[in-house]
Formats: structure tokens, sequence, C-alpha cells
């Protein structure tokens, strides 16, 4: 029996999701098939990896997918460039092996000797071997990489980057992966913003070539009534699917792990709590009001992530506040740093040319967070403590 998953990668024959056909289609066609490279740049918990795993497998038949995944990389393998190059080598005969391309001595033999821990490899003779793979490949070579915020503090990491910028240049003299494809939460040049000294200039990137991946990756209410629809045929609920559908999207503005955490609460959630014996009676526009209030009263990963957002951006937060507190209307600007890292974090949106919070939810989330510090130091709220200790 399939259920609504908040925990991890989505996959359909496990779970009610919404179809990634057409996203798959519009990704190959106009990115990969065109030898683009780009960027899956959203905020937490936005369907990134999900997204990449159901690509991979489309794309199969055409391509050798290599995909690989940072976050299984420690920072002492970004501890220098024979370390990064030994580590990096191993993760892509990994990844020949999982695409089912192992099988060939001359794909994988120039990179086995590279994982010889006594060899002192530079990024230079890894991408010369890399391009001599890619030259005997049967099929296109696609390289994905899945969490690239885990390398976002590592100068190896940028130098790698800047390897593949200048393969994909010469790529018509050489040959080079047919696409890549990074995920994650920071987008190339924030990267870069991290790294460099506040004096040097911000938005200097050794990634400057990626097409701008245009894919909404938010999930519609029509997506979430066919989501819906699903759980429907399966459960007969007798819901109105379409009421449902569309209060969970005034909520969430299609929020992908806010939708799927909904309809888990509704599903699993509220049936014990108001003593339903079966999970046909709470799906209702009203039980999508009370499984938001029960979220909201929960430490979820998403939640966590965005206070520590704020913690680590003061300007950000500040910027916020006033959106919320005072009502103040800041003209929608993608190149102010405050601004590009809210949309980045998924917090903020462009509404009628100016900056919006991104849904009712986490307007509600910051409200209950900012009332709640300001609160614990406010004057008033200490001489309260006090006088009820005393």
């Amino acid at each position: 029996m399939r259920h609504f998953n908040t925990e991890g990668v989505c996959r359909p024959e496990e779970h009610y999701m919404v179809r990634l056909d057409d996203r798959l289609a519009w990704i190959k066609t106009e990115l990969v098939d065109k030898r683009k490279y780009f960027v899956v740049n959203r905020g937490r918990q936005y369907g990134k990896t999900t997204t990449l795993n159901a690509l991979e497998r489309y794309l199969k038949e055409e391509y050798i997918v290599l995909a690989l995944d940072f976050q299984l990389m420690g920072t002492e393998d970004f501890a220098d460039e024979a370390t990064f190059v030994r580590v990096f080598a191993s993760a892509v005969l990994e990844g020949l092996a999982l695409a089912g391309a192992d099988s060939r001595e001359d794909l994988r033999k120039p990179l086995e000797e590279l994982t010889d821990k006594a060899v002192n490899s530079s990024l230079n003779e890894l991408f010369v071997r890399l391009s001599g793979m890619c030259r005997a490949a049967p099929k296109p070579i696609v390289l994905m990489i899945d969490e690239i915020d885990s390398a976002s503090n590592n100068q190896v990491f940028l130098d790698f980057l800047a390897q593949i910028r200048g393969y994909y240049l010469k790529r018509d003299k050489m040959p080079a992966f047919h696409s890549v494809i990074l995920a994650g939460v920071y987008d190339i040049k924030n990267l870069k913003l991290r790294l460099r000294p506040e004096k040097e200039h911000q938005y200097n990137s050794p990634w400057n070539i990626a097409a701008k991946f245009k894919v909404d990756m938010s999930f519609s209410a029509a997506q979430i009534a066919d989501m819906l629809g699903g759980y429907e045929a399966d459960h007969h609920t007798g819901m109105d699917i379409r009421a449902v559908a569309e209060e969970i999207y005034a909520y969430t503005s299609g929020y992908p792990v806010l939708v799927s955490a909904i309809c888990k609460c509704i599903s699993e959630e509220l049936p014990r709590e108001e003593g339903h014996e079966d999970s046909a009676a709470p799906w209702s526009k009203r039980s999508v009001e009370r499984a938001v209030a029960i979220l909201l009263k929960e430490n979820m990963p998403l939640f966590e992530s965005m206070a520590k957002q704020l913690d680590l951006y003061p300007e950000l937060r500040s910027m916020i506040e006033d959106i919320l507190y005072r009502g103040k209307r800041i003209p929608f600007s993608p190149e102010e740093k405050s601004i590009n890292l809210g949309v980045m974090f998924g917090f903020l949106k462009e509404e009628d040319g100016h900056v919006a919070v991104a849904n009712r939810i986490f307007e509600m989330c910051l409200l209950n967070l900012f009332m709640a510090k300001e609160a614990i130091t406010s004057d008033v709220f200490s001489q309260g403590e006090t006088d009820r200790i005393g």
C-alpha cells in the first residue's frame, strides 16, 4: 500500500506523489539533449533528489548517467587535490557500475589507476582520463552530482568546477561530459561568495556556463488534485478532491514537502486523534486547517533549517520582519543579496513586483518564531518570570 512520504526520496511505486513526466520530458529535450550544463537550485526538501532519481531512470536508454552524491563524501575527502581525485574516481567507478557500464575495461581501467593511494594525481590528470572515458563510451555520458552544498567550503571543489568549465569550452575539440547537472540549495555564485574574502568580487564564478533551469518544481492545485485522486482510488474516502487540493495549495503554494506533510497528517494522524476507524472521514477543508495547526507545533526539519538560516543571515531576518510586522512593501530585485538568499532558500517569492513570504504556512511559522523571540528577550517577559519565581 502506497503512503505519503516526507522523509527522503519519493518513488511512485511506494508513495503518493505528483506526476513528473512533463517535467522530465522538458529537462531532457530542452537541456540534456541540447548538451546544457545546469544547476537544480531549490530550497530544502523541494524535490531535487526525487527529480534527479526520476531523471536518471528517464535518461538511461539514451545516456550513461553517472549519478553521484557529495553528501556521501566527508570533509577529509576535499582535504587536498590528490585525495579528492582518488575519491571522485572511486565514485565515478561506482556510478559506472550502477549504470551497468562497468563491463568495459577501457572505461574502468584509467580511473582504477587513480584510486591507488600511492598515486598523487592532479585534477588535470583526472580530467584527461575522464575525457578518455567520454571518448570510449558507447553512449553520451551525463554527470549528475547531488548535494553540492556538502562541498561548499572547499577550494578543491571550485577548482573542480573550473576544470569542468574548461572542458565544456573546448568540447568541440576534445570529448567531455554531454551534460552536467548539479543540485543543491546554494547556487554556484553563492558557493563562491561563502569562500571568497568580502573585499574580493562577490559574484565571480567558475560556473558562468550554466543554462537557466526554468522548471517550476512547486505543485499546482491541479497536480495536488491528481495525487489525491490516486489516494482516493485506493481508499474511497468520498472527499471533494478539488476542494481539498485547493485548500492545501492555499496554505502551501505548492511547496512539495509541505503538501506531503499535510496529506500525511490527514491520512495517518487525524484518524487517530479524532477517533475515526478508517481514513474516510478526515478529508475536508477543515482537516487541512487542523493538519496545518499540528505541523506548526512540530519541530519539522524544514522549520529548523529556516530558523538556522535566519540566525546566519540577520539582514534577511530583518527584511522578513519588516514585511510581516510592519507591512513594508519591498520592491523585488534578485540582485539584492538578502532577497536573493530568501528566494534561494525558498522562504520568499516575487508577488506583483514586490517581495512576499513564499506561503501561508511560512508566514505563520515565522510570526510564531519572531513573537517567541521577542517575548523571551523583552523586559516585560523577564520581569514576569522573576515575579512568578518569587
